[in-house]
């Protein structure tokens, strides 16, 4: 599967889905905030697999509010970045 980035509107939820390929085995941390009309989203590795294969990983973040429209900026380790814009 490829990287990547969507997002969906629910009455007041804004989910935005992430996945992206690394190696197996790994364990990451995930950070998300707003600032302004901005969402920042961080996932870091906290343990790098060792096993021998590539795997999709994926998470899902749900924001609450009623902004008309966001930019967004997702970083996976500083290598892997998403930016964009979001309209409800």
């Amino acid at each position: 599967k490829p990287d990547t980035v969507t997002y969906s509107v629910t009455n007041d939820n804004l989910n935005v889905f992430v996945g992206f390929n690394a190696t197996c085995c790994s364990e990451y941390s995930a950070s998300s905030s707003i600032k302004g009309d901005s969402i920042l989203i961080k996932i870091q590795t906290t343990q790098l697999g060792m096993c021998n294969c590539i795997c999709y990983y994926t998470y899902n973040f749900k924001f609450a509010g009623s902004a008309s429209s966001y930019r967004y900026r997702v970083s996976v380790d500083d290598y892997l970045n998403f930016t964009g814009g979001i309209k409800r």
